[in-house]
């Protein structure tokens, strides 16, 4: 009888692992494939932005949606688009590197080092303009998808770093 309990209680526990170490593999692989599609729609946010798709724009955003340029200007998603449509926000690189991606309840943070290249004006024989910067992306999971809540960008002063100094050497 105490050999009966024994072996039930060791078996119990093998199960218990089993199951727990079920869900965090399930757990680990929704989140990698939530990470994906927001770097999916991050990427497709900036194609749509530099074939100046206003409406595709709008369509990925919240409609509470802020951006926060390098500048340290703000804009409302209307904002945003309207100024897409007028021309003024014509790009011809809308580049991220080294994304990083941080899932939340609910949503997605991406971040990472972006390139921005300003379209030259007509008749304009000087190259494009180009930004470097730090950016993040706060995207939400809703009904319909993934949207964008808000995008903040900080201009590098110099070439993009890879890290930040550390303490120590302040």
């Amino acid at each position: 009888m105490k050999n009966a309990r024994v072996l039930l209680v060791v078996a119990c526990a093998i199960a218990a692992t089993f199951l727990v170490s079920s869900f965090a593999a399930r757990t680990r692989a929704q989140a990698s494939a939530a990470q994906q599609q927001v770097l999916d729609m991050q990427k497709k946010f900036q194609d749509l932005t530099v074939a100046a798709d206003a409406d595709g724009v709008a369509a990925l955003m919240t409609d509470d949606a802020i951006f926060v340029h390098g500048n340290g200007a703000a804009q409302s998603k209307s904002e945003f688009v309207g100024a897409i449509k007028a021309g003024q926000m014509a790009f011809s690189l809308y580049e991220l590197k080294d994304p990083k991606v941080v899932t939340f309840n609910g949503g997605a943070i991406v971040s990472g080092l972006v390139d921005l290249a300003f379209k030259s004006p007509p008749g304009a024989s000087a190259p494009p303009r180009v930004l470097h910067m730090r950016g993040s992306s706060v995207w939400l999971s809703t009904l319909s998808g993934w949207k964008l809540a808000l995008d903040q960008d900080t201009t590098l002063s110099g070439p993009p770093a890879g890290a930040l100094p550390s303490p120590a050497s302040h």
